[in-house]
């Protein structure tokens, strides 16, 4: 027994001897690395570790953090002397302390070091090198000995007489993988890497993990070594046919980058991966994988609450796009009988004769008069009145639709501009209007029979502009009601030489020529500078034309009205602490701000070529008789009847307006006080009119602070959605510019929430720290009350539009 066990001793300490031949025999033949080789191959191995987290600090510009990372490395490694991250136009973009040295002096045969060179790669582009320079191996005194030849010459016939027996022994052991030895220095390198990293064999399975990746998945590092990296708790959905970049990597041996994999932790939550892979070795069965895993999961959780924002700011953008077509509608449309406005169609005709002149095609012009529609009011009431008007317009609207525009002209008239349209044509359409109104049945009055007086004119009848085509078919229609009424008279040119007494009054004298585009430029320069002047103007013109409708002529009225929207054109040149000051304006700035007159003056007549525009400016602050205003200026009747007309619109808006330092009047207490006024101020037979004008019809403006909203809630539309725009588009300088004439906006009309919002975002905006979720958050919120704001301001006029039809 103890023979046995002898001889079993010398056959294990034999073949111990062999197996110690065997591997020497292998490093000296080069079957298989010495010291030396495995500690190099090792080096390379870190040197490619280095080079992917050095990549992807890169690719993210953090270049603290990768010179941080670099110089953990060195202090951790006794044999890593220094590392570099050099560009391919040759500059060091990162290093650590004496690499430079180092590197400079790597070609000396004493320098004692040995430099690995790995190359780096942005977007499959070269980028630069990383370079690393190691302490050279210390030889052992066997290693030494193995440099000797004559040792090496011994050695050999030694082995050479084992040569069967090793060949025996080498088919019974395994050739071990040098990615599966991994020093605890590397491992310790590793650890110190912020993002997970793993060291997988060609089947997949983790030969290493580093510190950073098993904290992240919640386990031990211990327990992941062995398991394959495709058993674990990824989330199927991302992977396609198993395609795991660590898989591509080792199988065909090609760098995978941000693949972006979901980890389903056992505690509930996921984690979200950047991963990258890069493949090791190139033999069969030496191969493996280098994968990293960089936590992206509060990027992309932000990157979803962006997109989720981006989606709220574009339905609030549709949102307040619909709201503004509704408040262009309002602000285009007589509130009472739903055709344009004056101010809207003179736009829209002006644009059709631009294109008709260009074209050389055919355009007409329509005026249409409700027959003793005064008869109608005194006899069944003003509110019979409202109800013919609105049924007399829908009629007009529907026969007209979709072949040119109508509008309320005055206070029973309509005019409508059809492009495309003969004489013969627009005749014929005319005369089915009239038809159908004549066929108008009412509940009550139920014997109320309707007729209506048209003239008609064209372009054959060679109008010089919007104003003369209109004024021949305005004297077509006079004609019409002269010869009994109820009829279509198309215009004529004799109708320009009858006389006033016999027929029609004559044209006038002078051509009266106001270029409506002109007008339109400067009202919303006005706007842009003050929006409250700008709707008080508005408000103003809509008095003076309803009460010119009553004793002008339709030429008349057109200067009239045009004068009331510019009478105030001239605080564009007043300084902002006074135009927009929110309270009182003490003696010294009242002298400042009647300058605005003499400015308005001088831009009237510098713009246009109109003599009557002019005077009404210029006089329309004289006092009727004569006790204000200056020696200058005239008094009593010689003072121009749109003057004078102007002036009593003008102090009846200010009176029952709102502003910032007292409310404004009611209807009642401002006719009161402008009847004290009439004989000194005002024209006491005017105010008389105005009163029974203004109290004989419903009201087609909005009187007091819901007025100045009409105006401040359109443009606060159109400016919300040119921001929403901006900031979806991410256009910062737009975005603040828009901000801040937003805020200026609500200020000016004390919406102080959308003011404050508007601010809040112009400031981050401007922050030299941009925080894009946060900004998205605050323009929402802001959407949300400018939306609010709009939706409120429709509904007040959508209860101010029924209370009038209840009335």
């Amino acid at each position: 027994m103890g023979r046995i066990l002898f001889v079993s001793l010398k056959l294990a300490f034999a073949m111990v001897c062999v197996g110690a031949s065997l591997i020497l025999g292998a490093q000296w033949l080069g079957v298989m690395p010495d010291h030396t080789q495995e500690v190099m191959h090792l080096r390379h191995a870190l040197s490619e570790t280095v080079a992917i987290n050095a990549s992807s600090h890169v690719r993210k510009q953090q270049w603290i953090d990768l010179q941080t990372t670099l110089q953990t490395l060195v202090d951790r490694d006794p044999d890593l002397l220094s590392i570099g991250v050099r560009t391919d136009l040759g500059g060091l973009r990162a290093r650590t302390k004496i690499h430079e040295q180092l590197w400079t002096s790597r070609d000396l045969e004493d320098s004692g070091t040995d430099i690995i060179e790995v190359p780096i790669s942005l977007n499959r582009q070269p980028w630069g090198t990383l370079e690393l320079t190691f302490r050279q191996p210390e030889l052992s005194l066997w290693a030494q000995a193995l440099n000797m030849p004559v040792f090496r010459l011994l050695l050999f016939f030694s082995l050479a007489g084992l040569v069967a027996y090793t060949a025996f022994i080498m088919r019974v052991l395994k050739i071990f993988n040098n990615t599966q030895v991994v020093q605890d220095r590397v491992r310790q390198a590793l650890d110190t890497l912020t993002e997970g990293l793993l060291v997988l064999d060609d089947a997949g399975r983790i030969v290493l993990a580093n510190s950073a990746f098993a904290k992240i998945v919640g386990r031990r590092q211990d327990d992941l070594e062995g398991v394959r990296a495709s058993g674990l708790s990824w989330v199927e959905a991302d992977i396609v046919d198993g395609n795991y970049p660590w898989s591509m990597a080792i199988n065909e041996s090609v760098p995978q980058t941000e693949r972006i994999l979901r980890y389903q932790l056992d505690n509930g939550p996921q984690r979200i991966f950047s991963a990258n892979a890069a493949p090791l070795g190139k033999k069969r069965g030496q191969r493996g994988a280098l994968a990293t895993f960089r936590d992206v999961t509060h990027l992309e959780e932000h990157r979803a609450e962006l997109e989720r924002m981006l989606g709220l700011l574009r339905n609030n953008r549709d949102e307040v796009r619909r709201k503004n077509r509704e408040l262009e509608i309002l602000a285009t449309q007589d509130a009472l009988t739903g055709c344009l406005n004056r101010r809207s169609f003179f736009e829209a005709f002006e644009s059709l004769w631009t294109e008709s002149q260009a074209l050389g095609t055919k355009l007409s012009c329509v005026m249409i008069d409700i027959d003793h529609f005064k008869l109608v009011n005194d006899t069944y009431g003003h509110n019979s009145g409202d109800e013919v008007l609105r049924r007399v317009a829908q009629k007009i609207r529907e026969i007209f639709k979709g072949r040119g525009r109508v509008c309320r002209y005055g206070g029973e008239e309509f005019c409508a501009v059809l492009p495309q349209f003969g004489l013969e044509e627009a005749i014929a359409l005319a005369e089915k209007a009239r038809i159908a109104i004549s066929d108008i049945r009412l509940l009550d009055p139920a014997e109320l029979r309707l007729t209506v007086s048209v003239g008609v004119s064209e372009l054959r009848f060679t109008p010089v502009d919007t104003q003369d085509l209109i004024h021949q078919a305005d004297r077509a229609l006079y004609v019409a009601k002269r010869e009994g009424r109820n009829r279509i008279v198309c215009y004529n040119y004799a109708f320009s030489s009858e006389s006033e007494e016999e027929e029609v009054q004559s044209e006038p004298e002078e051509r009266i020529e106001i270029p409506y585009p002109a007008v339109t430029a400067l009202v919303s320069a006005l706007s842009y500078r003050d929006a409250n002047t700008a709707e008080h103007s508005r408000r103003v013109a809509d008095i003076c034309t309803r009460i010119g409708c009553e004793i002008l002529e339709p030429a008349e009225v057109y200067v009239l009205e045009i004068a009331a929207l510019l009478h105030d054109i001239g605080k564009i040149g007043v300084p902002d602490e006074i135009l927009l000051k929110p309270s009182s304006l003490t003696g010294d700035e009242w002298e400042l701000m009647g300058r605005h007159d003499r400015i308005g003056v001088e831009i009237i007549t510098s713009a246009f070529d109109c003599p009557p525009l002019s005077e009404i400016i210029f006089n329309h602050h004289a006092f009727y008789d004569g006790s204000k205003g200056g020696s200058h200026l005239p008094k009593g009747d010689e003072i121009p009847l749109g003057a004078r007309l102007l002036s009593i619109a003008d102090s009846y808006d200010a009176m029952v307006s709102d502003r910032i330092y007292r409310k404004g009047r009611s209807h009642e207490e401002a006719i009161k006080e402008l009847k004290r006024c009439a004989g000194t101020q005002f024209d006491p037979e005017l105010v008389e009119l105005f009163e029974k004008t203004i109290n004989s019809s419903s009201p087609v403006f909005a009187g007091g602070a819901f007025s100045i909203r009409k105006q401040t809630a359109i443009q606060i539309g159109y400016q919300v959605e040119r921001l929403a725009k901006a900031v979806t588009e991410q256009d910062i300088a737009e975005l603040k510019s828009l901000a801040s004439d937003l805020g200026a906006i609500a200020r000016s009309s004390s919406i102080e929430e959308i003011a404050e919002a508007a601010e809040k975002i112009e400031s981050e905006a401007g922050s030299e720290e941009l925080q894009w979720l946060a900004l998205f958050r605050d323009t929402h919120e802001l959407m949300d009350l400018c939306r609010a704001t709009q939706s409120d301001f429709l509904r007040k006029t959508l209860e101010c539009e029924a209370d009038q039809v209840n009335k």
